[in-house]
This record gives structure tokens, sequence and C-alpha cells, in this order.
């Protein structure tokens, strides 16, 4: 199948195969967790300036076009990362801690020029692995992870 998408930038129409062969290899990525008024409310509830909103409503309005769907790519994903901050709540926490450990080691002079490029990537790692041991001992964020990005694999490039 094509995948069709415009270059925000540019204008350009990219287009590229993807492996979906049929419409019900992608049916998953046209179904949403939260309803468009969810969506918006949970953006705007975020504790974040006005113009990170407004990228984040801009990746919202992102779609592509796959044979014959319009699909609203950016929606889908936005989606998927809500339902699994909403799920696994310590998980997401350990993450934002792990990264603002790593971005605090990376200001500090001369030891973030050293040690910053992989503490940061170190201690997001950590982050994650240790909320998510909070969240729980056994495997339900790997299936919900996996589950998540199940949809979006019969986008991959074909060639």
């Amino acid at each position: 199948m094509k995948v069709e998408a415009v270059d925000p930038e540019t204008g350009k129409t990219i287009e590229m195969d993807c492996v979906a062969e049929s419409h019900d290899e992608i049916r998953d990525l046209l179904s949403f967790d939260l309803s468009e008024e969810a969506l918006k409310r949970r953006l705007d509830n975020l504790a974040i300036s006005a113009d990170a909103k407004s990228i984040l409503f801009t990746i919202a309005k992102t779609t592509i076009k796959v044979g014959d769907f319009i699909i609203r790519i950016g929606r889908k994903v936005l989606d998927v990362i809500i339902s699994l901050l909403g799920e696994f709540p310590m998980t997401s926490m350990g993450t934002v801690f792990g990264a603002i450990f790593g971005y605090l080691v990376t200001s500090v002079p001369l030891i973030g020029f050293i040690f910053g490029p992989f503490v940061g990537t170190l201690a997001i790692a950590f982050g994650f692995a240790a909320g998510a041991m909070q969240d729980l001992g056994n495997k339900a964020l790997e299936r919900r992870i996996r589950t998540s990005m199940a949809s979006f694999e019969n986008l991959k490039s074909a060639g």
C-alpha cells in the first residue's frame, strides 16, 4: 500500500510503500482510546507553556493517507502516550525524574560536558526501570507497549 504525507515545512508530498497489504491491517490506527474532547482536555490541563501545547495540538492534527484511508497519525500517537501515562503513572514519573536528573548533570560546567551525554541517557533508563518496577512486578507494561506498537508495525517501509 502507498503511504502519503505532506511535509509541513515544504508542503511537498512524500510517498512510500508500506508493508500493509490490506485495509484490515491498518484498522487499529483508526480507533482511539480517548475521545477528541478528552484528549483536548488532557492536553489543556498539562502544566506546560502555551507554545508547547500549540505544538501538541499541531501534532494531534497530523494526518497521513494510507491507501484510501486518511489516518490521524498524530492523534493516534498522542492517544497511545496518554493512555500509557494513565495506566503506568510511576513509570512515567520515573522517566521524567530521570530526564530532569540528566538535564541537571549536563548543566554543571565541565562535569556536564564530560558525563552529560551518557549520564542523561542512563538516568532516563534507570528512572523508567525503577518506575516500571513500582507500577508492576509482572509483564503488563511490556505487553501494553507491544500491543500499542503493533498498530504501527504495518506502516513500516516495504523497501
